[in-house]
């Protein structure tokens, strides 16, 4: 792990499942960690999904082995949310590779 290659901020949202006064469970995305990152694009194109333009856009990001992360978080960089599709921790590298799409909101 280079650190000089760390030149991103990233923030990691955690999901939060809240249920109101009728009973309804809503989630929400917390904000729990803000951290460096080494940010990579992969591919992206647009995709016509039930007749409406989505943007499906992928990337890998680098982290320090020690950021808290799971499947289920979201990242959010450059005001745009990523969702974690693989989490590869890499041992002897002492690093995180995370593979992520964009969230179409």
């Amino acid at each position: 792990m280079i650190a000089g290659r760390l030149n991103e901020v990233v923030k990691i949202f955690q999901p939060k499942e809240t249920v109101n006064e009728y009973g309804e469970r809503t989630t929400e995305y917390v904000e729990e960690y803000s951290t460096r990152a080494k940010v990579e694009y992969n591919t992206g194109n647009r995709a016509n999904e039930n007749d409406e333009i989505v943007f499906s856009y992928f990337k890998t990001f680098n982290f320090r082995s020690y950021v808290p992360l799971a499947e289920t978080s979201l990242i959010e960089w450059q005001g745009k949310r990523y969702r974690i599709l693989t989490v590869e921790r890499r041992r002897e590298w002492n690093d995180i590779i995370v593979n992520t799409e964009l969230v179409n909101e």
